[in-house]
């Protein structure tokens, strides 16, 4: 049984508590190990190797550029081979990227790659942080890099970093002097070569040293080079063994019951919005290491002349002894044996922790981890769950808490729960063996209490997020900790990977010793899914409504338009307005009726019917919705793929209003999907009726109706029915219809080869121009496609965002016309963007236009461009 404790009772509870930690030396706090995910129980041997773990005091930091860049062999091999700590700095959240799984681009790919990045931590044992720097795409210069994120701004961030882990050695994936990679990809290197220099200067960036971080300075900087760059690694090795090093990183390790490149195949094989599947390869595997920084070794090891035993650390001697004799009597058919010793490394790690003796913050960073290890010894699992996945503030959240102690062995006691609020609900009973102890308790929500979204993106970004860093030091200090602790004396705030969410509750035990454990859970909700199984969702705040608009753009090619919005009820009696800001030129000719009495999860469709003035202007309507249970102008989103835990967050409710008057002569087009992307929503904009054609099934006659024919983005490579079907489109095309591919890429996945896509051969190239404003060049401006049914020119090209187009066509067959060409600062133009050819009576066209990012983005130019790819043949052309 279960109450809620007087306040006078809880302040005897806290007296009594305080009491035992005299005699038992320490109260705890644990975290999850991933926060957001329920946790893991080990088996003996992968506890007792984690037990290894805590005799070495030794770290690594890896840094590259984005999510799928980390070499997870050298992370798996540091982690759990020289179980050193190791962790992955990732300048950016991988959020200009492509997306293979869906049609998640930009705010919503970076927090599918922020997961992957985790789900593949999980996995090879490493760590994850990040700067403030948004993924604005391909960048073919560092220079373009710094010039946009400002480099200064993130430059503080790798130093931030740095101070907080406090590597021993930092490892580089690419090398500062480019060797023609991505912009971001030297900029990463550039910037953790500078930091490694400042982040031991007091002067560099003393607003950090103000929050509580001290200098640090690294022994090395190694930059791990790749024999995809450079095929002669073995022997420049050899040859300059004073600056390199060859590491082997694929060793079985036992107690993993796999080799380190084995683990490594399944971390990387996480970033599956990337299509990076990777081997789990067996046998040796060398890794090539350069020193770039720092002190030479005399041994081949880039751990040389660094202690990594407890003999580094003031009166660590203790400590060593402890955990020696932890391991050498650890049974494994008997992890819960260990409890009282384990208990013992804990209390001297707690007492080291609280001594001024250098090293210190590595007995808070150990002792945390050895907590962990108490419960796994014990089998002890706790969990918070309730039957809501999410919850409206105002509302009131029931839960279930519980603990299950599954081992033999002396019985913790469940303490009690602390809610988000700081209510405390009492249990106090012991735990009987693999029988749960529960208690049911309700948290209402503030009224006032924001929704949960992720910390980058709680307020607007360029390309550079800004994080509230005081709401997130202000979580920290109340306890909703993140999960990556330094060994310093505050919380990492602002590079971590997530911040818990609101619905976080503590959780306190007590161990057989008297001691105490907290144990932080973020509230989940728990499901059976009849094919996949057991699921599982972080329970998450929201507000009282959500506005989801039928389409966020709007191109209004007349007078009037009208907007649908369906109001969706996050709360019981759901009632209130809706209402709009316009742009200018705007009204609204009649106001939606109110709402009135939804219930919880019902939907109710407004129509907002405009009328736009002459003089009207291109802008944003933002919608908003008040009522006597709260307000809200947010529409929330759920991305949910198989590989990573289901995430919620929202976005401004706002439609993009686009008065232009484009023609448009197209009726009918066939669209064949491809990696995802929302251009048949544009072509919907256009008045276009859009037929779902599936390679598979499809027929000639099915295209027959059809104006012309899209393939989306990498349909190439993504649709193996594309093979079969393509004589059936070319002929489509030589019958009179038009074939409009858009852009795939050249790799192993491409379903046939490239020289086939078209009627002629040309080749897919990695061509293309990043600089949103190159200056387009017209090579055919009298081609019908520049004319018809819209005159193009110039001004379509400008308000571009994110490139200007990507893997061009090239080496041509002369049947082609290239339309447009242009280039980046100080390269040749290229001619690939746009190319077409007639072939009988239809037409093919081949365009690495980023189409698919700007008619969502709402530019003008696009949909005129589209309109004019898709347009039905006039005669004579």
């Amino acid at each position: 049984m279960s109450r809620q404790v007087p306040a006078a009772e809880r302040a005897f509870l806290s007296a009594a508590r305080l009491a035992a930690l005299a005699v038992a030396a320490f109260l705890a706090l644990i975290a999850p190990a991933s926060a957001q995910r329920p946790p893991e129980q080990l088996d003996g041997a992968a506890i007792l190797h984690r037990l290894h773990s805590l005799e070495t005091v030794g770290s690594a930091l890896y840094i590259a550029a984005h999510p799928d860049d980390e070499n997870t062999r050298l992370i798996t091999w540091l982690g759990n081979g020289r179980k050193v700590r190791t962790a992955y700095l990732s300048l950016t959240r991988g959020d200009g990227g492509q997306n293979l799984i869906g049609r998640e681009l930009g705010d919503g790919l970076g927090i599918i790659r922020t997961e992957e990045l985790r789900e593949a931590r999980r996995i090879d044992g490493g760590e994850q942080f990040f700067t403030r720097a948004v993924d604005f795409g391909y960048s073919k210069t560092p220079e373009e890099s710094f010039a946009k994120w400002g480099r200064h701004e993130v430059l503080g961030d790798v130093v931030r970093v740095i101070r907080t882990f406090r590597p021993d050695v930092i490892i580089t994936r690419f090398a500062p002097e480019g060797s023609g990679t991505h912009g971001h990809h030297t900029a990463s290197a550039l910037l953790a070569q500078e930091a490694f220099d400042l982040a031991a200067d007091p002067a560099a960036f003393p607003e950090q040293l103000a929050d509580g971080l001290q200098p640090w300075q690294p022994k090395r900087l190694f930059f791990n080079a790749s024999t995809w760059w450079r095929a002669d690694l073995a022997e420049q090795a050899r040859k300059d063994p004073a600056h390199w090093l060859a590491v082997d990183v694929g060793a079985f390790d036992p107690l993993l019951g796999a080799s380190y490149t084995e683990l490594a195949g399944r971390s990387r094989s996480q970033h599956k919005s990337q299509g990076f599947g990777a081997a789990e390869t067996r046998g040796e595997q060398l890794e090539y290491l350069r020193l770039d920084k720092g002190a030479p070794f005399a041994n081949p090891d880039l751990f040389d002349g660094i202690d990594l035993g407890w003999s580094r650390v003031q009166d660590g001697a203790r400590v060593q002894a402890l955990l020696a004799d932890v391991i050498g009597s650890y049974d494994i058919e008997a992890p819960e044996r260990n409890l009282p010793g384990l208990a013992g490394v804990v209390r001297a790690l707690d007492e080291l922790a609280a001594s001024p003796a250098a090293g210190s913050g590595w007995a808070r960073f150990h002792a945390r981890a050895a907590r962990e290890l108490l419960l796994q010894l014990c089998g002890v699992v706790v969990q918070v769950t309730s039957d809501e996945s999410t919850i409206a503030a105002g509302d009131t959240l029931p839960v279930t808490v519980s603990a299950l102690q599954r081992s033999a062995g002396p019985a913790l006691e469940f303490l009690g729960v602390t809610a988000p609020d700081g209510a405390t609900t009492a249990v106090a009973q012991a735990l009987p063996r693999n029988r749960a102890v529960e208690t049911t308790l309700a948290w209402t929500v503030p009224a006032s209490q924001p929704g949960d979204q992720p910390y980058w993106l709680t307020a607007p970004h360029g390309t550079l997020y800004q994080p509230d860093r005081a709401r997130l030091t202000h979580r920290a200090a109340t306890g909703s900790a993140p999960s990556n602790i330094a060994p310093v004396n505050i919380e990492p705030v602002g590079i971590e990977p997530v911040a818990p969410g609101a619905a976080s509750f503590r959780v306190e035990l007590r161990l057989p010793d008297g001691s105490s454990l907290q144990v932080d859970r973020q509230a989940m909700h728990t499901w059976v899914d009849r094919v996949a199984g057991e699921r599982t969702r972080p329970v998450a705040v929201t507000a009282v409504a959500s506005l989801t608009v039928a389409d966020a753009v709007v191109l209004v090619r007349g007078e009037r338009a009208s907007v649908t919005v369906d109001v969706e009820a996050l709360t019981n009696d759901l009632g209130g307005e809706l209402s709009a800001a316009l742009p200018h030129g705007w009204t609204i000719e009649h106001a939606p009726p109110p709402v009135q009495g939804l219930a919880r999860g019902e939907r109710v469709t407004l129509h907002l019917d405009l009328r736009r003035a002459p003089d009207a202007a291109r802008g944003v309507m933002h919608l908003s919705f008040a009522g006597p249970k709260g307000a809200t102008d947010r529409t929330l989103h759920v991305i949910d793929h198989p590989h990573i835990l289901p995430q919620t967050w929202s976005t401004p409710a706002d439609v993009l209003l686009l008065p232009e008057d484009i023609a448009v002569t197209a009726r009918r087009v066939g669209y064949i999907e491809g990696a995802g992307d929302e251009v048949p929503a544009a072509l919907e904009r256009l008045g276009v009726v859009v037929e779902r054609i599936d390679p598979a099934t499809a027929h000639a006659s099915d295209l027959e109706r059809c104006d012309a024919v899209v393939t989306g983005i990498r349909a190439y490579d993504t649709v193996p029915a594309l093979a079969r079907f393509q004589p059936t489109l070319l002929r489509y095309v030589e019958d009179g219809g038009t074939l409009l591919v858009q852009y795939d890429t050249n790799g192993s996945d491409l379903v046939l080869p490239a020289n086939r896509i078209g009627p002629h051969p040309f080749e897919l190239t990695r061509d293309r121009v990043t600089l949103e404003d190159a200056a387009p060049t017209f090579l055919a401006p009298s081609h019908p496609l520049m004319l018809f049914p819209n005159a193009l020119g110039a001004g379509d090209f400008e308000g571009w965002v994110q490139e200007r187009g990507l893997y061009f066509a090239g080496s041509l067959d002369p049947a082609y016309v290239p339309l447009i060409a242009w280039n980046d600062p100080g390269e040749a133009p290229l001619n690939g963007a746009l190319v077409a050819c007639d072939f009988g009576k239809g037409r093919f066209i081949y365009t690495g236009l980023s189409l698919f990012r700007q008619l969502p983005a709402g530019v003008a130019g696009s949909y005129r461009i589209l309109a004019n790819l898709i347009a039905r043949r006039a005669a004579g052309t």
